[in-house]
């Protein structure tokens, strides 16, 4: 399929149309599974099969602090994702002879409207003096917004990782070197009282932090370390983006390639430079590991649907990946829940000790029908 432009010198030009990655659809509709249904379903079933704090139990919830689970995978992978979807943008906004001033004012409005939009999420429009500044969606956009703007400038993989190594060794130094003022003797640099990162949350926002909480999970400090996954997933999308030019397996094992890299680097900080992995201060251990997680999973994803066409099974997946930002609304705004409540809450209540799984798969199904429609109808939330 072939698109043709016409510009003003009535010269013709024909543009290849940016092929859509089904394997990124499907990891990321994977990835939103366990926020829209998936998580409560898995948990009921570890309920039913008498292990409700056991091992895979425990994947489905966040760590409080040290420590990883699958839980906290998800949001570094959706983040990693819409680095590798920006190549594949750029290319095409390139290739309509957009202009790099109006390439860059699309990122700042992308980036803008989804930190508004996590902002309603928070109580701004409550118009109250507490509201959390910095969430999820606000998180994404400054992180994705600072990579996406580098690699409008920058193409060359060695220069971004090269930042990728500045950023991450830098914040690292921070956490390992830093510590609070008022810290009392002996305290540890990535205590949740004492980091540096928390004390300049506290200092600079007090009041639109979670309350109770002495870091902000989602601090806007912590946008040095983060971005390095945005940037790790630009890296990992110019691979696939590219991928024709390439063998058939040069590009799965370029990204096994870097996720055995990260995993050994997130290895050497973690279990060697004293850096522990921690979600909610976006450690460099807790990125590198993250990092190593997605470019596996997405390897995985795109051997198995890209490669060998295996597609059908990831049907499941596909409608909410398509429309992923949309599904996390829902989420965030509370309708999933009145949906639960309205259609599931009474079958739950006759279902004895399979409640939980009948209502977190009823609920991601209903999720996944509606949106399975609206693809139908190709309405997408862009943003």
């Amino acid at each position: 399929m072939q698109e043709v432009i016409v510009n003003q010198k009535s010269e013709v030009k024909e543009v290849p149309k940016t092929e859509r990655l089904a394997s990124l659809d499907a990891l990321r509709g994977f990835d939103m599974f366990f926020i829209t249904g998936g998580s409560a379903m898995i948990l009921g079933f570890c309920e039913v099969f008498g292990s409700p704090k056991g091992w895979f139990a425990e994947q489905m919830r966040h760590v409080r602090w040290e420590g990883l689970t699958q839980h906290d995978t998800i949001l570094p992978l959706f983040l990693f994702l819409m680095g590798v979807s920006w190549p594949f943008s750029l290319a095409s906004q390139e290739a309509k002879g957009r202009p790099t001033w109006r390439i860059l004012l699309k990122i700042f409005t992308r980036t803008v409207l989804l930190f508004l939009i996590g902002l309603s999420f928070y109580g701004i429009l409550n118009f109250k003096p507490y509201y959390r500044v910095m969430g999820v969606l606000q998180f994404l956009a400054l992180s994705w917004g600072l990579a996406a703007t580098l690699y409008v400038f920058v193409r060359k993989k060695w220069v971004l990782v090269s930042v990728a190594a500045v950023l991450l060794v830098g914040y690292y130094a921070l956490l390992h070197f830093s510590i609070a003022p008022n810290a009392p003797a002996g305290a540890s640099t990535y205590a949740p009282e004492w980091n540096i990162i928390g004390y300049w949350d506290r200092a600079f926002y007090p009041n639109y932090m979670i309350k109770g909480w002495k870091t902000e999970p989602q601090s806007i400090f912590q946008i040095p370390s983060s971005t390095v996954l945005a940037l790790f997933g630009i890296i990992a999308g110019a691979f696939l983006k590219n991928r024709a030019e390439r063998p058939m397996w040069h590009t799965p094992v370029l990204l096994a390639a870097y996720a055995a890299g990260c995993g050994l680097l997130g290895w050497l900080f973690a279990g060697c430079l004293g850096d522990p992995v921690i979600k909610n201060l976006s450690t460099t251990s807790f990125i590198l590991v993250t990092a190593a997680y997605s470019f596996a999973m997405l390897c995985l994803f795109h051997v198995i649907i890209d490669v060998f066409k295996f597609r059908r099974w990831a049907e499941i997946f596909d409608p909410v990946g398509k429309n992923a930002i949309l599904a996390y609304s829902l989420h965030m705004t509370g309708i999933l829940h009145v949906v639960w409540r309205f259609y599931l809450s009474g079958i739950s209540k006759h279902c004895g000790a399979w409640a939980e799984v009948v209502s977190g798969l009823g609920l991601y199904l209903i999720l996944w029908a509606f949106l399975l429609w609206l693809r139908s109808k190709k309405a997408f939330m862009k943003v």
